[in-house]
């Protein structure tokens, strides 16, 4: 019964990082030493399927409770407090990575495969100012309810799970570059109060998550069991370059001084909680 509530609680910060721009849920999952065993169980569930819902079932119920529980939450701090958030949330992403590195020592005592750690932090910095300042990704503004809307809306569903299968890429991170985070922030808030016209978009959404975590499943799978240093190494490199997706900038006043602190502070409670927080489960 212990195990079971740890999944929840696992499940519900999960969750969280799930709608936080810059969290990754596939990071928090593996920190918490769960990420493989669920990455297994989907990948095998026929074999021993009531085994893998008596595994997946706590987690993703806690996942559900974290994101309902802090989506209405994030969409007020989201607008009322940003560049204090942002600034929370770098200390929280940079907290996770020397757990990371740790977690890739256990496995593979190489260690870093600082080429690939170098070339994923790059795609990950390229990524975001190619998306911000060179080419306008805005897909909120073409749901006009036509053909090209519904495959936006597919594509988009699609990279809201990668994000979350995908360990290292955030979610938020990406739906913040095409332009879609606001949009997902008020799907969230308002799960159940949708209008119509809402509700019907969300049908090729749902659509791109079921295609896109049949596909992503099976690619990460392959990747831990055949290269697992180097896909450990991209990892590293993309949570680092996703930091420039929320950096808010600097305008050194009394006001930064404070966000810096605040920032050091995550730092400290992200990597102390973390270094000591695994469960270790079968899945």
């Amino acid at each position: 019964m212990m195990k079971k509530l740890k999944l929840v609680i696992a499940g519900i910060i999960i969750g969280a990082g799930m709608i936080l721009p810059g969290v990754s849920g596939g990071v928090l999952a593996i920190i918490f030493g769960i990420y493989e065993n669920m990455i297994h169980a989907l990948t095998n569930f026929f074999a021993d399927w009531k085994k893998h819902i008596s595994y997946l079932m706590p987690i993703f119920i806690g996942v559900i409770i974290g994101i309902i529980l802090f989506g209405k939450m994030l969409n007020y701090f989201f607008y009322e407090y940003h560049a204090e958030l942002c600034f929370i949330f770098m200390g929280l992403i940079l907290g996770s990575l020397p757990v990371l590195f740790l977690k890739m020592k256990e496995r593979d005592a190489k260690g870093l495969n600082v080429v690939v750690f170098l070339i994923s932090f790059l795609v990950s910095m390229g990524i975001f100012v190619l998306g911000k300042n060179i080419i306008d990704i805005n897909i909120a503004a073409k749901l006009d309810g036509g053909i090209i809307a519904n495959i936006l809306l597919f594509f988009t569903g699609f990279i809201y799970i990668s994000g979350k299968i995908i360990p290292g890429i955030s979610s938020s991170f990406m739906l913040m570059l095409i332009g879609m985070y606001q949009y997902f922030l008020h799907i969230i808030a308002n799960v159940f109060t949708l209008t119509k016209q809402e509700m019907i978009e969300l049908i090729p959404v749902l659509l791109g998550v079921i295609m896109g975590a049949v596909v992503m499943v099976k690619l990460i799978k392959y990747l831990l069991d055949n290269h697992y240093r180097t896909t450990y190494s991209f990892i590293l490199g993309f949570v680092l370059g996703s930091i420039a997706a929320i950096y808010p900038g600097l305008s050194y006043t009394f006001k930064d001084i404070l966000n810096i602190m605040a920032l050091i502070i995550s730092f400290l409670i992200s990597y102390r909680f973390l270094s000591q927080t695994n469960i270790d489960n079968d899945a």
